[in-house]
């Protein structure tokens, strides 16, 4: 069982509205998403003038995989809208997840500095949404017709094309990513014939948008540089609107942490990202593309899911109920066939 508890700091004289509006606009639709309310207390227990009082609300959810059937059905504009008429009621708020501290064994971090690497050359990154009347035929000449002109684009080093498993998360059902040695190299080439006759056709005529960005490292790190057949997951995040420089900095630690308490993380990357000439998405910008490299899909979907850091940590940052969201529910998590690692091939060990 998951503890969750709301911490709520609320004026005395709008304590009473604040619980109405939990009982009456919160609580059914948030048992209906498996959280289950267990008490409410207050501190101090008195009514103030002058200082806010600070509710306690206790909710309970089964378990981790409880946890995110709960967490997938948060992020949708009523319960955003609900928490904006308690923000207007309060003063502030913060949601955290509990366990017992004296029968918990706690997932301890590994230290991963030694592996740590700065990466080389300039790479690019693309989730490709195709257009609906593709069938199974016109998508198998799409991806030859992508993987022959890439071979053929001056300059570049290496490029990996694979149809994502379960593209409805995805921006794309494609992940590709090129890597050149510099970006004047990554110029030239979609100078080239190669590019202007062969790919911008292919995909004008197979892609309804085309998610292209240019990464920017903030950290990355290598435990397999000779990683073959494994899985790559690539998600794209945005920063909400005004969010304050030291809580994207804060978010960016938090993230690189996730390899120090989630070793199935072999190979990752979090970079910051540039919109390419040839992105052709309509919607805003992205922030982030977060890259992990796994050995097999059951540790991307098991170790890494269930993990606490990441429901009970990381998540906060992504949930609209936690009073600490910095970015916006709408993201990409696309999860690929990895045939070697492409973080492997641009990592450089930095000096000691």
């Amino acid at each position: 069982m998951i503890d969750v508890q709301d911490r709520i700091e609320v004026a005395s004289d709008r304590l009473d509205a604040l619980l109405q509006l939990f009982r009456e606009e919160y609580m059914p639709a948030a048992a209906g998403r498996g959280l289950h309310f267990s008490g409410s207390l207050v501190s101090p227990p008195v009514r103030l003038r002058r200082s806010p009082l600070t509710l306690w609300l206790r909710w309970q959810v089964a378990d981790a995989g409880a946890w995110w059937a709960m967490r997938a059905q948060s992020g949708v504009p009523q319960v955003a809208a609900f928490w904006a008429k308690v923000d207007a009621l309060c003063v502030s708020r913060e949601r955290v997840y509990l366990a017992d501290a004296a029968a918990a064994e706690l997932p301890q971090p590994v230290d991963a500095s030694a592996y740590a690497v700065a990466t080389c050359g300039f790479r690019e990154t693309a989730q490709l949404r195709l257009r609906e009347n593709i069938d199974d035929t016109r998508r198998s000449a799409f991806e030859t017709r992508l993987r022959e002109a890439a071979a053929a684009l001056p300059g570049l080093q290496a490029a990996a094309l694979s149809p994502n498993y379960a593209p409805e998360y995805a921006a794309g059902h494609y992940t590709w990513d090129l890597l050149y040695p510099d970006r004047d190299s990554a110029d030239n080439a979609r100078e080239s014939a190669a590019w202007k006759q062969a790919i911008s056709a292919a995909l004008a005529e197979h892609c309804v948008a085309c998610h292209a960005l240019a990464l920017q490292t903030l950290g990355a790190g290598v435990r397999s540089s000779d990683l073959v057949n494994g899985i790559k997951r690539t998600a794209y995040f945005r920063l909400l609107p005004d969010t304050a420089t030291d809580s994207a900095q804060r978010f960016e630690r938090d993230l690189l942490e996730m390899t120090e308490q989630i070793p199935e993380i072999l190979n990752w990357r979090l970079s910051r990202t540039v919109a390419l000439p040839w992105n052709t998405a309509d919607c805003a910008p992205w922030t982030y593309v977060w890259e992990q490299e796994y050995a097999s899909l059951d540790d991307l979907l098991g170790p890494y899911m269930a993990h606490p850091h990441h429901w009970a940590h990381i998540d906060r940052w992504f949930d609209p109920e936690s009073g600490a969201q910095a970015v916006d529910v709408n993201l990409s998590h696309a999860f690929c066939h990895l045939q070697d690692s492409i973080i492997g091939r641009e990592a450089v060990k930095p000096a000691v």
